[in-house]
């Protein structure tokens, strides 16, 4: 009897070590990854939600930890902007302190009108894919004289056997005149595709009205209509078709946990999406085959909503509902005969969640494991006993903190089986308190405001803020704006669109919180890829770029690492710099250290033991940017119905960037002395290569500046229309487009003749011989195919960094390319053995915000500001209090003030108040 108690304890002992090493072996893996790739989530907070050319962007970033707390990993952000045809303007270097940021972007007088978007992101955050990038988009206008603003009836009409789309459409210019009869070219566009041109003329109160049958066309959010004045072909409005399809819905059911399996009460959550991809609420029913009814379809916010429901081996299940007054069924996905559910009730008590986890007959079983993460720690992990075929939890909500929490059930392999994301808490907040100095202000009065933050205890908080003033008569308030809040707790932790995220943190009412959680139910998640995860292979292909460093490494020959070669790192520019190193056994050096420079070349010299050259091949970790966004969401054009706050911000920045007499007779002289520069060039170059050289594009400097690491190649893509390689040309002027037998560069039809580098032209190259273009009218260069070769490996091998200015000449029947260089070496482009040249994305140093400071009786200029006061940089001390002062404007108004801001402690703020602006009467 004593030797069975003592085998039964050494197998109870046994059992238990197992259980330990399977909890342990997990909870290990989990942890690894995460100390090892621990997550940055990044947000930006901006003056204003839309822009006018001309106007400044005002922007500040927070870099924030995967816990929300102070991120001292990383020490500098990449933002770049793009316009809506998916092309990179130009972007910003920003360092940072603590995580904190602050730029600015100039969106200058030649930029398009239309949708753009800002990308943010670390270099760190690459290793995730795009899944933590910051991403917003706001629209760009450009009013002016020639604005055209549309006001639109549109209608669907399905009444007849054709279904046509009926549009009304009145077109008046920025005074609010009517745009009279008037001929116009109309379009109807599906994205980029023509589907319809007519020519039409507007009334004399200028409308237009016409129907256009649809055919088999559906409306899915992409139609737009085009409308070009014919007379000036630069006056051109799209009008964005609002209308889908009322028989078109997509409707997804999302059981909670992945599955349902037979026998096993569960809940099903369901989305119904309309053909512009919003929410569409619908009512109907779910019924089985026999067509019983079984729960009832209703939504409770932006078409999502949940049902119970027990299904049976054999048995199909279908939801029942109306659409466009014809009752639709749809079946429901099947459920798994064996398997385990995992089922999560967050708002059931106050105080505490409830899990609930069940297993079929076939998988009840010992050791399964639960886990919750939460950002990069891992909150919850414990295994289960499902030999009963369930287990409740009833877990304190205090033990876990704010924002989503991620469960996942595994397996006895550590398979995932189960996933739910649930919101759990969200105790943590900044309480702000903005308190001006008066009641209400005259015009261009100076305004006091203190603020005041606490935690949600009433105790002070120190934090840092973005503090916005702007006029409500020009910028208008949307009710559910995207703020620092609804980003970090629940937009960067899922994907894909969430309509009005702020909303679900207006209150804390049943209704609010049942809608978070199908939001959560029904919308797919970022990071938890398990097979990543509980791999063994953790290596970050892209490093936290902490401190301003320059590393690399040397290697030989045979890809060895060089040990022991001296590297000197030289900056012979505005800022001298000279440093040494020496590189380790595996070949890595490292120049740390370096002063934060917003524009810095440097030049690095490597040197054997005997201070010789050394031929090693020296490979620097550099920067590479992520690459171009593919899709962007478009915003509707300011002119299109526009309310009155819109149209007065877009009237008065055409004012403000409309220049008085004084600037534009200085900038006339400037623009005089560019022009005779520009022409002295083009003379220059008339006479040493082509005698009917005309200038058709400039590329400077500081153009180039924005893309240092962009090859030539991809530059010349970017900035000259129909730059492609083709066999068509035409070989002299007047000449007739024939097919060659070999390739080159052309522009449309026409051949890129000249390459010059440095006043060197390409052809020497490989011919040894002069063009002789401005004696014989012929190019050589489409009689030599070894040309386009060498013209080839230049732009493909020299970058923006490498060139000073591209001017682009147009001639009677050629193109011509005049490039100069840094070097002035012309197009032997080759560095030396021994030297590496390297120009890192130069640092912004952001702007200052202008905000005038007026005296009494002196105030003679109107004041049009849209964005009143901006401060990126406001930090409440240890009593929660910091001050602010700045000027109103002109005009009577009310001015909103809106602040955002976070304690680098998992704790956001966000808050906006009302300051009234009146006249003196008012006041008096």
């Amino acid at each position: 009897m004593k030797k069975l108690l003592i085998t039964l304890f050494v197998l109870f002992c046994i059992c238990n070590n197992l259980k330990a090493q399977h909890f342990n072996n997990l909870s290990n893996k989990i942890d690894v990854f995460n100390k090892i790739l621990p997550v940055e989530k990044l947000y930006l907070s901006f003056d204003k939600p839309y822009y006018n050319v001309g106007d400044t962007v005002w922007f500040k970033s927070f870099l924030l930890n995967g816990n929300h707390t102070l991120n001292d990993r990383t020490d500098k952000i990449y933002i770049e902007l793009f316009n809506d045809s998916l092309n990179f303007v130009e972007n910003r270097v920003i360092a940072l302190n603590n995580g904190l940021g602050y730029g600015d972007f100039a969106l200058k007088n030649n930029l398009k009108e239309g949708s753009y978007t800002i990308r943010a992101y670390s270099n760190w955050q690459q290793n995730f894919g795009n899944n933590y990038f910051f991403q917003k988009s706001f629209y760009v206008g450009k009013a002016n004289e020639k604005t055209w603003l549309l006001d639109s009836y549109q209608k669907l009409n399905t009444s007849s056997a054709k279904k046509t789309l009926d549009l009304k459409i009145r077109i008046t210019n920025i005074k609010n005149e009517a745009a009279g009869l008037k001929d116009v070219e109309v379009y109807l566009m599906n994205d980029k595709k023509r589907l319809m041109r007519a020519d039409l003329q507007t009334s004399i109160n200028g409308t237009i009205e016409t129907q256009i049958p649809m055919g088999e066309n559906k409306l899915n959010g992409k139609y737009s209509f085009i409308i070009i004045d014919k007379k000036d072909k630069t006056r051109t409005s799209t009008l964005p078709i609002l209308l889908q399809d009322v028989d078109q819905l997509d409707l997804q059911f999302m059981p909670e946990g992945g599955f349902m399996v037979n026998d096993i009460f569960g809940k099903v959550a369901f989305k119904a999406i309309g053909a512009d991809g919003l929410g569409k609420d619908i009512t109907g029913k779910i019924v089985n085959s026999k067509n019983e009814t079984i729960a009832e379809l209703k939504p409770t916010h932006k078409g999502m909503g949940s049902f119970y429901l027990m299904t049976k081996k054999g048995e199909n299940y279908f939801a029942v509902y109306n659409l466009s007054g014809k009752e639709q069924k749809q079946m429901l996905p099947l459920a798994k005969e064996d398997g385990t559910t995992l089922r999560i009730e967050p708002f059931s008590t106050k105080d505490s969640i409830y899990i609930y986890i069940k297993a079929s007959e076939q998988k009840r079983l010992e050791n399964y494991t639960l886990t919750a993460q939460a950002g990069d720690e891992n909150i919850l992990t414990t295994v289960l006993n499902l030999k009963n075929g369930f287990s409740t939890l009833k877990l304190p909500k205090k033990d876990f903190p704010d924002g989503i929490i991620h469960f996942t059930l595994f397996s006895q392999e550590q398979q995932p089986l189960n996933e739910r994301q649930a919101f759990i808490n969200r105790n943590q907040k900044i309480k702000i308190s903005v308190e001006p100095n008066k009641n209400s202000f005259e015009q261009k009065d100076s305004i006091a405001i203190e603020i005041t933050t606490k935690k949600e205890d009433g105790s002070p908080l120190s934090g840092s803020f973005s503090i916005a003033v702007t006029d409500d008569g020009q910028v208008k308030q949307t009710l559910n704006e995207d703020n620092i809040i609804s980003y970090f707790l629940l937009q960067s932790n899922v994907r894909g669109l969430i309509e009005d995220p702020s909303w679900y943190f207006n209150d804390e009412e049943t209704h609010t919180l049942q809608a978070l959680d199908h939001l959560l139910l029904t919308q797919a998640w970022v990071g938890y890829n398990w097979d990543k995860i509980l791999s063994q292979a953790h290596n970050p292909t892209y490093k936290a770029e902490k401190g301003n460093v320059i590393e690399g490494r040397l290697t030989n020959l045979v890809k060895k690492p060089v040990p022991n070669i001296n590297l000197t790192l030289l900056s012979l520019g505005r800022n001298i710099l000279v440093m040494d190193t020496i590189s380790n056994a595996d070949g890595k050096f490292l120049f740390k250290d370096l002063p934060l420079l917003d524009s810095v070349s440097y030049t690095i010299k490597i040197k054997n033991a005997k201070g010789k050259t050394s031929t090693a091949n020296l490979a620097l970790d550099e920067f590479k940017p992520a690459a171009d966004i593919t899709t962007i969401n478009p915003i509707r054009p300011w002119y299109v119905n526009s309310d009155s706050v819109t149209l007065n911000y877009y009237k008065h920045s055409g004012i403000v960037n409309r220049k008085t007499p004084e600037r534009l007779q200085l900038e006339g002289n400037m623009l005089k002395e560019v022009i005779i520069k520009g022409q002295a060039k083009r003379e220059e170059f008339m006479q040493t290569s082509a005698w009917d050289a005309n200038l058709k594009l400039k590329i400077d400097e500081e153009e180039l500046k924005k893309n240092p690491r962009k090859s030539l190649m991809d530059l010349l893509k970017e900035k000259i229309d129909g730059f492609t390689i083709g066999t068509m040309w035409a070989g002299q002027c007047g000449g007739r487009t024939v097919r060659h037998d070999f390739t080159n560069f052309l522009v449309g039809g026409n051949l890129i003749s000249h390459v010059v580098v440095d006043n060197v032209n390409t052809l020497a190259l490989t011919q040894y011989i002069e063009d002789n273009y401005n004696e014989t009218g012929v190019s050589k260069t489409s009689k030599y195919p070894d040309v386009f070769g060498v013209n080839n490996y230049i732009f493909n091998k020299l970058s923006a960094q490498d060139i000073v200015e591209i001017n682009i000449y147009k001639g009677c029947a050629y193109y011509f390319l005049d490039i100069k260089t840094r070097s002035g070496k012309g197009p032997w482009i080759i560095t030396a053995d021994g030297v590496y040249v390297f120009r890192p994305l130069p640092l912004y140093i952001a702007k200052d915000f202008y905000s005038p400071k007026y005296a009494a009786g002196k105030n003679s200029l109107t004041d049009y500001r849209s964005t009143i006061y901006w401060d990126a940089n406001v930090v409440t001390d240890e009593n929660g209090k910091a001050k602010i002062s700045f000027y109103a404007a002109d005009k009577p108004s009310t001015y909103t003030v809106k602040i955002e801001g976070a304690d680098l402690f998992g704790r956001f703020g966000y808050q906006k108040s009302n300051i009234k602006i009146v006249n003196k009467t008012e006041s008096k």
